[in-house]
């Protein structure tokens, strides 16, 4: 197995993530990395948006602009911790979220990035998430597409 020194890990406050994140803690306690929780910032006026926030249900609240982002990484630093990462560090990343993972990921040397499939919600993959294959594209790194069922 490769020896990951840094591992990013995204989310955004789903269940699904948070499982995202557990596997990417074990897999940097089983590593010895550096494990970086990463979290967009989303501040959409829900006018722009419109009525699809009402079709969004439970996950509607993460777009709102009211996100509450350090709740979600504490929440996703209190997983990694009980899944046995010790070297956490938790960051805000702005909009567009693609160029500021890229250079987080540059600057951090980061040498895995852990992700999940995109949501089912179209809306929610397009605001929420980048696409593995989009990163797939860009990163100078592996990328690990977790299995969240």
């Amino acid at each position: 197995m490769t020896a990951y020194r840094t591992i990013i890990v995204d989310t955004d406050g789903s269940d699904r993530s948070y499982r995202v994140v557990d596997q990417a803690a074990e897999l940097a306690h089983t590593t010895h990395a550096r494990l970086l929780i990463i979290c967009a910032r989303h501040d959409i006026d829900e006018r722009a948006v419109g009525t699809d926030l009402d079709r969004l249900g439970p996950d509607a609240y993460l777009l709102r602009g009211s996100t509450p982002t350090d709740t979600i990484l504490r929440t996703a630093h209190q997983h990694a911790l009980a899944h046995g990462a010790t070297d956490i560090e938790t960051h805000i990343l702005p909009e567009p979220l693609l160029p500021a993972l890229l250079h987080l990921a540059a600057t951090a040397a980061a040498d895995l990035i852990v992700t999940a499939n995109p949501h089912r919600s179209p809306l929610l993959a397009r605001l929420l998430s980048i696409p593995p294959i989009e990163l797939a594209r860009k990163v100078p790194c592996d990328i690990l597409i977790a299995a969240t069922r």
